[in-house]
């Protein structure tokens, strides 16, 4: 009858004098300083990871650090935006499944746009009563976004104003802002802090369709609630990256932020 190995050595061990209790001992801590070796390789291999790294980061010129840091600020940029996205989509999926609001992102910022048919009649600044409501729901969830700025901005097709109203509105431009304007009162009225809104008039100037159709048209007809960036913040993101290059590089540099739509 065959033995194992290890069944064999205990009867050796046992035959000189060693107990069981003994031999297990000894296995265990065997079996432990075979786990510690293989922790310490795995930390050497990471450790020369590591070090690899940091050769590669050390051979960049101060304008590819630069970009690199650009790069990872972007890409966290991105994901805090499609965090927000997410989120909004969420919050709003009642008012997005009835049609009314559809979340987006457009110019790299998360946009909220209303259909105009749900807040006006045409060529007329007053929210309509369904429209109030809407927009009293939309003030809820951006009551709960926290220390945002919102830029609220009216756009409209390309048809001229051809109603009673065109002495009031002589081009899209000014009822476009009118439109804007109500809605920001309306926000503020449902409790919308006023010093984080904002109101722009586009008229038919940013289409998100073709104004050759009825229906693209009916898309450029809307009001947009887009979320601002903070300019103190991005001043302060943009002289980050250039200092540190400047530091690198033994030489001043500057950083100015660039105005966007």
């Amino acid at each position: 009858m065959k033995r194992t190995i290890p069944a064999l050595a205990l009867t050796l061990l046992c035959g000189c004098g060693v107990s069981k209790e003994e031999y297990d001992a000894k296995a265990q801590e065997a079996e432990g300083a075979k786990a510690q070796v293989g922790q310490l390789q795995q930390q050497l291999a990471a450790d020369e990871q590591q070090i690899t790294q940091l050769k590669s980061a050390a051979g960049l010129t101060a304008d590819q650090k630069a970009q690199l840091e650009e790069a990872k600020r972007a890409m966290a940029e991105a994901e805090e935006r499609g965090k927000l996205l997410d989120d909004l989509t969420a919050k709003f999926k009642k008012m997005i499944d009835a049609g009314h609001l559809k979340v987006t992102t457009r110019h790299g910022r998360v946009v909220l746009q209303l259909h105009n048919d749900v807040l006006f009649d045409t060529g007329e600044a007053d929210v309509k009563p369904a429209g109030k409501q809407a927009l009293a729901e939309v003030a809820a969830t951006l009551r709960g976004v926290g220390a945002k700025r919102f830029q609220v901005a009216g756009h409209t097709d390309t048809q001229p104003i051809t109603t009673d109203k065109k002495k009031l509105f002589p081009t899209n431009w000014e009822l476009s802002s009118a439109r804007a304007i109500a809605v920001v009162k309306l926000l503020t009225a449902q409790g919308v802090d006023p010093s984080t809104l904002s109101a722009a008039g586009y008229g038919p100037y940013d289409p998100v369709a073709s104004n050759a159709t009825p229906d693209g048209m009916a898309k450029n007809r809307r009001i947009e609630i887009t979320l601002v960036p903070n300019v103190a913040e991005l001043v302060k993101e943009a002289k980050a990256p250039a200092a540190s290059a400047s530091a690198s590089a033994s030489a001043p540099a500057s950083a100015s932020p660039a105005a966007s739509h």
